[in-house]
């Protein structure tokens, strides 16, 4: 009896091969150790190189403080009253101080002192125009400018030129917590500087003077036409009240009332009349207590001056009564 064996195949496991990582190349660095004694030979060896640069430095320096003239810078100080820019205010009781302390207004003025006005007119009064430091014509480029393209053209617009030299040449700032300005200009002599700082700040006192002056002309002409139109509106109203007195009768006379002054003439002439009747009156009560004759007595009544005085208190009566009707009961004159 034979036997088979049968051979089964045999599973390995895969072999894991390890590779040690290769060392880095080694960095090579370029010998570049520089001795002293080398150092020393590269020095003399370009001697002249750095002569030269040493000199060409030293005579830049030199040109510059040549051609470059020294400059001066002077300060003017201007202070700044908030309330004094206000003409008129349509304000009952306006504020002494605004709020933020009348800052912000002294900074806008900055711009006005810079503004082209101001500075035409220190132009104007220090006849900068003629200053070959501002009017663009003192430098050697502009005398062969001028060579070459005639004086004609190197003369125009020489204001223009001395006020951007001038803006140039201009500082404004406000002073740190206090209402002032600070005019600082430079040129190159202190007497000029200090000269064209106050004539800036006397051209910004003269604008602002102009300018309050306009202001005020033109409040004072709105004060005035305000006032001619109340005048118009107080003639319309008395010419109302003399309209509806002439259609009431009440016509002014003497400066009273006509009616008043009639109502006075019979308020005397009735005083008078009661006064010569009481005379009257008293007479004839005389003569009846002295048991005159009856005749006379008559003769008396029927006297023609008394008659002449009941008249004339009956005409009075009537017309103090037609007053009273006209005036009414509650006239002073009644």
């Amino acid at each position: 009896m034979q036997s088979s064996l049968l051979s089964l195949p045999q599973q390995h496991a895969p072999e894991v091969m390890q590779y040690a990582p290769e060392p880095p190349p080694a960095a090579s660095y370029p010998s570049s150790s520089v001795e002293l004694g080398d150092l020393k030979r590269i020095l003399v060896r370009r001697r002249f190189l750095i002569l030269a640069t040493a000199a060409l430095l030293t005579l830049g320096a030199l040109l510059y403080g040549l051609f470059t003239p020294a400059l001066y810078s002077s300060v003017a100080e201007i202070i700044v009253d908030p309330q004094d820019l206000q003409v008129v205010t349509n304000d009952v009781n306006p504020s002494r101080v605004p709020p933020d302390g009348g800052i912000t207004m002294v900074e806008s003025q900055v711009a006005v002192v810079q503004s082209s006005g101001v500075l035409l007119r220190a132009i104007a009064a220090t006849n900068l125009t003629e200053d070959p430091e501002f009017n663009g014509q003192g430098g050697l480029l502009s005398h062969l400018l001028g060579g070459v393209l005639g004086s004609g053209s190197a003369e125009t617009d020489k204001t223009g030129k001395t006020l951007d030299a001038l803006r140039r040449r201009l500082a404004v700032k406000r002073a740190d917590k206090v209402l002032v300005l600070d005019v600082i200009v430079t040129a190159k002599s202190a007497d000029k500087a200090a000269k064209l700082a106050n004539a800036i700040a006397q051209a910004y006192l003269a604008d602002q003077a102009s300018a309050r002056a306009k202001m005020a002309t033109d409040a004072s002409d709105s004060i005035t036409a305000r006032l001619e139109e109340q005048r118009k509106r107080v003639q319309l109203a008395e010419n109302a009240v003399e309209a509806y007195k002439s259609a009431n009768n009440m016509v002014m006379a003497a400066g009273n009332l006509v009616s008043d002054q009639e109502l006075t003439e019979i308020n005397t002439q009735l005083a008078a009349a009661q006064s010569r009747t009481a005379t009257l009156k008293a007479q004839v009560d005389q003569l009846r207590r002295s048991g005159g004759a009856p005749d006379a007595t008559s003769e008396a009544m029927r006297s023609a001056v008394i008659s002449s005085l009941r008249a004339q208190e009956a005409t009075l009566v009537d017309q103090v009564s037609q007053l009273g009707t006209e005036l009414g009961p509650r006239h002073p004159s009644m």
